[in-house]
């Protein structure tokens, strides 16, 4: 292989994905693992990587030890806090050059393949950028699950979650998904146990049940698929598109959430040209802006 070659990564907070392009950005091979958020767990982000790594250099044929030519472009949950993505870059193993860049923003790029526009992104996180067409961007949350996330499938599952903790507690009262929702998120373990070390890719594994129920007709779950739409509504918003915009939403929420986003926010939204990997790999070739934030 040659330098001119990408590894590029799309870390989330359940799920990662993997894409190794050449100087055109034609795909030579790729895979899926877990989650990949340093801000959360550095080394199991690095694992996450690594494994990505392995199967898309095996199944191009290439030597996975030889990392030297390769620039690895990374776009993962979490690298908005500076010092979590320098954590990350001290952690990994050598590449030829090693780019992070906000999950957020290598997703912005995508969605409009390098060109001015806004987006949501809903995942178990969520943030809304919007790239200007002086090549800087800001931001609306993405804050992490434990403050911020409004309407992802993290918040999605610990509102669920916490209804259920309260039906327990006899301040609720009773519905019918309560204890399957804690039996489902506590597994093997205990209740105690999942206290102990609560995490986004377990609350928001929740989720598909929520929006199910919401489809049922549920009460508890159609106010808190309201209150979701409701967050990511605002944050669309807060972007201040013209009508002339595009406005893209990507993630995977943004499928079941998209009827009752386009209700609530009354102008069209669109789909994403291409994923993050492609907004990886579009910054990292210099085919599109670097990652300049600007207060907004």
């Amino acid at each position: 292989m040659t330098s001119a070659v990408y590894f590029c990564v799309d870390g989330g907070g359940t799920r990662s994905r993997g894409r190794l392009t050449d100087a055109d950005g034609v795909t030579l091979a790729s895979a899926v693992d877990g989650p990949c958020n340093p801000n959360t767990d550095c080394a199991r982000a690095v694992a996450s990587v690594m494994a990505l790594w392995r199967r898309c250099a095996s199944d191009a044929g290439h030597d996975p030890e030889d990392r030297a030519g390769i620039t690895l472009a990374i776009g993962s949950a979490g690298l908005n806090v500076m010092r979590s993505r320098a954590a990350f870059v001290a952690a990994c193993p050598p590449f030829g050059r090693i780019l992070p860049i906000n999950d957020g923003y290598a997703a912005l790029i995508g969605a409009g393949a390098g060109k001015p526009c806004g987006m949501v992104a809903v995942g178990t996180g969520v943030t809304a950028r919007r790239l200007l067409p002086d090549g800087t961007n800001f931001f609306r949350d993405g804050w992490g699950w434990t403050v911020g996330d409004r309407g992802g499938g993290a918040w999605i599952g610990l509102e669920a979650f916490r209804h259920a903790l309260a039906v327990k507690d006899t301040v609720a009262p009773p519905w019918p998904l309560a204890e399957s929702l804690i039996a489902t998120l506590c597994g093997s373990e205990s209740l105690d146990d999942l206290l102990a070390n609560p995490n986004p890719e377990r609350m928001a594994s929740l989720t598909p049940f929520v929006l199910a129920a919401a489809d049922a007709g549920d009460s508890v779950a159609l106010g808190i698929r309201d209150r979701a739409v409701d967050h990511l509504v605002a944050l669309a918003r807060a972007l201040t598109l013209t009508d002339d915009d595009t406005l893209y939403f990507s993630g995977g929420l943004a499928v079941p959430l998209w009827p009752f986003l386009v209700e609530r926010l009354g102008r069209p939204i669109a789909e994403p040209l291409a994923d993050a990997m492609t907004g990886a790999y579009l910054v990292a070739s210099g085919r599109a802006p670097a990652e300049v934030e600007v207060a907004a």
